[in-house]
């Protein structure tokens, strides 16, 4: 039973945006409308891909910092001379 209301609120959903294209080709503004507003809440892959190398690069500077600290300064200033 769940798979038939799953099936018809898929097919229903196709016939509703294949209206909407077809209106939008028409140049209806509500189609317009409707298509900016779906897209103004539809993910942007862009955006967490971008999040994703933000934390990425923050846990290299993270492992980068603990690996700085487990040096000695006083020991690594003497051998650089």
């Amino acid at each position: 039973m769940t798979g038939l209301i799953v099936a018809l609120g898929l097919a229903a959903l196709f016939v509703l945006f294949a209206l909407l294209v077809r209106a939008a080709r028409r140049g209806s503004r509500g189609a317009l409308m409707t298509g900016a507003l779906f897209s103004m809440f539809a993910p942007d892959p862009e955006l967490e891909k971008n999040i994703r190398l933000a934390n990425q690069a923050r846990q290299e500077q993270h492992e980068e910092d603990e690996d700085g600290a487990d040096r000695d300064p006083v020991r690594d200033r003497d051998a650089g001379c």
